[in-house]
């Protein structure tokens, strides 16, 4: 039996219905770009992560980016973030004009460690405040993600940011509906940036992001840079972009948001169906964080033989991916900043060893049963291999 690693098809049928009715409605009333469709998907949206605002985006990036650059952290202040994240992290810290300081991730979370983050401003304290001692970069704000649909340790975060006077943004892209304590992924620090790409556990028909914040000068700043740096038609009080979310999307993602509550229930049931199937496999399986809700948009299990088991699994029609496969620190786009090959180990055990299995709402337990099926043939025939 095939297992796709995603099945987007699964999940239209279901709201077909819904979502015609809602692109139609944007096709009657010609409003294209931002208008009623995002502006009610951004309400629901910040009453889902306790927050009074969101502003709908056009991408993920541009959320991380918009977040960053509105806050007005002096050029060039270093942002501490974990090497083992998707590229737009870094890439939203340098296109703001600021600098991306690496710190090692915890074993168990894959998430930025809270102690290693307090060990390194401590370590590199100046009478100016902790700098980089690589780049010089004087450092201004935190940047935790929430890995794989996992929060990062947010209420320490925010305490480090307290202590330190800096600024915490919350890299919650793959974190819809998650929460820590109580708390929702989006509701932490200064502001959170949210992805809307198609494969999210809520994703839009294209791309789209969010920041979501309770600062109402933060949001009416990062509403004007959406639009050109307009508040006011053709009146520009700032350079802006480009970054406004389509109508059609806004319209997707309040049909989805609807469901959501389901879907991320059904991606937890089958993560305790990997986890079960899976028991006493040679594998290291995902670990639920204390006080956490995660949701599963990965499912991350490590291996020693992650490739071979990845090529194994190919030749059986199951799809697998690995998230991600190579730490940022070690990518040519950030050699400038001086990293190299052993400065992180957890990060670069978790690049080398991670391989994410098929993972969305639907997934049957036959579809696991395969996959597990497929895993446990593996390692029978390459039994005596060290795995974890």
């Amino acid at each position: 039996m095939a297992v796709p690693f995603l099945d987007l098809k699964q999940q239209y049928r279901q709201i077909a219905g819904e979502v015609r009715r809602e692109l139609d409605e944007v096709m009657e009333n010609t409003t294209f770009v931002l208008g009623p469709k995002v502006g009610a998907f951004e309400e629901r949206f910040a009453a889902l992560c306790g927050t009074k605002h969101c502003i709908g985006l056009s991408s993920g990036t541009a959320a991380v980016h918009a977040m960053i650059w509105a806050s007005d952290l002096p050029a060039g202040s270093g942002v501490i973030l974990p090497p083992n994240t998707f590229t737009a992290t870094a890439e939203g810290v340098v296109l703001a004009g600021h600098v991306p300081v690496f710190v090692d991730v915890n074993r168990n979370s894959w998430n930025l460690c809270p102690c290693r983050t307090e060990t390194f401003l401590k370590e590199n304290d100046r009478p100016g405040g902790p700098a980089d001692p690589k780049t010089g970069a004087v450092i201004r704000a935190l940047l935790p993600v929430d890995l794989y649909g996992q929060p990062a340790d947010l209420s320490a975060f925010e305490a480090i940011a307290e202590r330190w006077g800096l600024l915490l943004f919350e890299d919650a892209c793959q974190a819809h509906a998650a929460s820590l304590e109580g708390r929702p992924a989006g509701s932490f620090g200064t502001a959170a940036a949210f992805s809307f790409y198609p494969g999210k556990n809520l994703g839009a028909y294209g791309e789209g992001g969010a920041v979501t914040t309770s600062s109402d000068d933060l949001a009416a700043k990062i509403r004007a840079l959406r639009d050109h740096g307009s508040a006011q038609k053709y009146f520009y009080s700032m350079i802006g972009h480009n970054y406004r979310m389509e109508a059609f999307q806004g319209a997707v993602l309040g049909v989805k948001l609807s469901h959501l509550e389901r879907w991320t229930g059904q991606r937890r049931e089958a993560a305790r169906r990997y986890a079960d199937l899976l028991s006493g496999l040679p594998v290291e399986l995902p670990v639920e964080s204390p006080g956490a809700k995660h949701v599963y948009h990965l499912y991350a299990v490590h291996t020693e033989k992650r490739d071979d088991l990845a090529a194994f699994l190919k030749g059986r029609g199951i799809g697998t991916g690995f998230h991600y496969p190579y730490p940022l620190h070690l990518q040519k786009a950030y050699a400038h900043l001086g990293y190299r090959m052993g400065d992180f180990p957890v990060s670069e055990y978790n690049s080398s060893h991670n391989i994410t299995l098929p993972m969305f709402p639907e997934i049957t337990l036959e579809q696991q049963a395969e996959v597990a099926s497929g895993i446990r043939e593996f390692f029978g025939e390459h039994a005596g291999v060290s795995s974890v």
